[in-house]
């Protein structure tokens, strides 16, 4: 059983060489390290608690690719699970590292991006929940990604990083989205857009379950990082995931095709911190450089440093490959 937060050494010996090492590569070897892989089983197999991984459904092909643009989605479909904490601290860390950003929040009903941040950089919000509305989010990307003049006739550019907050029990709006619309091929080939899915878990169940339900409509199409939040315990505990058969199967075919699987962690904040924070709807700067609480400053400060070693970790697919480190 694989458990790579136990060893950070080797995710930076091993994981980091094969997400990085395209830096040193020219273009044409980079185009020659898209190999198709041999295709896969036809039928999944059952675990002992009744889960079924599906197979890979086409050949699939390795991720050395560079991408022009990066779509980060971060879900956690049960509420309360640190999805929103998680998007507020990926906003917070690009704005630190004046990496320039659209974000768009679907929580609609707990819109903490755009409380926390709208004033801060560009945040939409996007009703996730009503017909026709992610057919608009795809062709505004277009639009996004395209050059602008500006008021003055200057050339704007396009956007090339975004970050979506999805709202809980959105699973099955995103699986029709991905199977009814084609949404990851078409952001594939139309925008030269890799899109990131960011899985915030708890030690429960529900957690493996919805990595897996994302697994078997998303597959090879996305890479993946799972956040374990350590809110819920420190990461030794989370043996429903690190014991899941499913989880390591799923490990296992995308290490085959080369396709990114991170785990990292979220670190736990203080509770009378964090609520200092949601009362005023302050950003995590902002809880820094306020003086009417010591000690949340000292609290914030230091878990926005351990939050952002931990994304440093997956920075290749988080969009954070081109600036340097704070």
């Amino acid at each position: 059983m694989t458990d790579i937060l136990n060893d950070e050494a080797e995710i930076l010996n091993g994981v980091e060489e094969l997400l990085l090492g395209t830096d040193e590569t020219t273009e044409a070897e980079r185009t020659e390290d898209i190999q198709q892989m041999p295709e896969a089983v036809t039928t999944g197999e059952k675990t002992e608690a009744e889960n079924t991984v599906l197979p890979q459904r086409k050949p699939a092909v390795t991720n050395k690719k560079q991408w022009s643009r990066r779509l980060v989605i971060v879900t956690g479909d049960k509420g309360g699970v640190g999805k929103s904490t998680f998007a507020r601290g990926l906003a917070q860390t690009y704005l630190d590292m004046k990496k320039e950003f659209l974000a768009f929040d679907a929580d609609i009903s707990n819109s903490h991006l755009s409380r926390f941040y709208g004033d801060k950089c560009l945040v939409r919000e996007l009703d996730f929940f009503t017909e026709g509305n992610v057919d608009i989010f795809l062709d505004d990307l277009k639009e996004l990604i395209e050059d602008s003049l500006g008021t003055k006739g200057e050339v704007v550019p396009g956007k090339s990083l975004f970050l979506l907050e999805l709202p809980p029990q959105s699973m099955r709006i995103l699986r029709d989205v991905v199977e009814q619309m084609k949404f990851l091929s078409t952001v594939e080939e139309l925008y030269d857009m890799r899109v990131t899915i960011v899985v915030v878990i708890s030690r429960v169940m529900d957690s493996v379950k919805q990595l897996t339900t994302l697994y078997d409509f998303c597959q090879d199409q996305v890479d993946y990082i799972v956040v374990k939040n350590l809110f819920f315990g420190s990461p030794e505990n989370f043996v429903r995931y690190k014991e899941s058969s499913d989880v390591t199967t799923i490990k296992d075919l995308l290490k085959e095709r080369e396709i990114p699987f991170l785990e990292i962690t979220m670190p736990d904040l203080i509770e009378h911190a964090y609520d200092y924070l949601d009362k005023n709807s302050l950003t995590f700067n902002q809880g820094i450089e306020q003086k009417e609480k010591p000690s949340v400053k000292g609290r914030v400060s230091t878990w926005i440093s351990k939050f952002k070693e931990q994304v440093w970790l997956a920075r290749s697919i988080l969009g954070l490959n081109d600036v340097p480190r704070l």
